[in-house]
């Protein structure tokens, strides 16, 4: 299981190495956009649909023949539905090696906020309110952590956040996160209303609501006002 960052050339070398030692090579990137160029990796990759993945089982029945690779963007285990093909493969008796790469839960650092000071991770549909994201904020807020919230593939900030003010959260501080890792990454601090109406860029994004911030932290945050 191969991690490839969050954009080109951000697979480790010992990914660029195992890749180039498999007999076969298959990616997903229906939890993430798809940004990442596969064509200047050293093999050739299948990419495969969800249904393939979860359903059918393609990557751990050719693993029971052969060497496999199975490339996710960000980081492999980040998404639960990894690790549980990592485990299932191993109650197959089949040996998974995981090589990890950057993944949005390292790139939040860039805003300047304490990776330690964030609480429960929320992912927002873009379909459906689900009650249990505003719950989890919530109780975040109750312990002054910060809430990352991850947005469905090309998912605009923009929409994102008139869904959230529409779960009944407060209108309140948040970070806008555009395109994280890659060169044209921007970082912008401002109120969820005001970021309900703003004109962002291509996607991915992601969005950070601010909890209790160190002096430091306020500082970090007004750079990116």
């Amino acid at each position: 299981m191969i991690g490839l960052g969050l954009d080109n050339n951000e697979v480790t070398q010992k990914g660029l190495d195992a890749l180039e030692e498999v007999d076969e090579a298959y990616a997903e990137f229906y939890t993430n956009t798809a940004n990442i160029d596969l064509e200047k990796l050293p093999a050739d990759i299948e990419v495969l649909e969800r249904k393939e993945v979860e359903q059918e089982d393609k990557i751990i029945e050719a693993a029971e023949e052969k060497d496999v690779a199975f490339l996710v963007s960000g980081d492999p285990l980040t998404a639960t539905t990894h690790y549980d093909i990592k485990h299932r493969a191993e109650e197959k008796g089949l040996k998974v090696k995981v090589i990890h790469a950057p993944s949005i839960f390292t790139s939040i650092a860039g805003t300047g906020l304490n990776v330690y000071k964030f609480g429960r991770t929320v992912t927002l549909p873009r379909e459906g309110k689900p009650e249990s994201i505003k719950k989890y904020v919530e109780k975040n807020d109750s312990i002054g952590l910060h809430s990352l919230v991850l947005l469905d593939i090309d998912y605009n900030a923009s929409n994102a956040a008139k869904k959230l003010l529409d779960l009944g959260l407060e209108d309140r501080e948040a970070v806008v996160i555009e395109r994280a890792n890659h060169d044209d990454l921007k970082i912008q601090a401002s109120s969820l209303e005001e970021i309900s109406e703003m004109n962002l860029g291509e996607t991915p994004h992601s969005i950070i609501l601010t909890g209790e911030k160190s002096f430091k932290e306020k500082e970090f945050i007004e750079s990116h006002e």
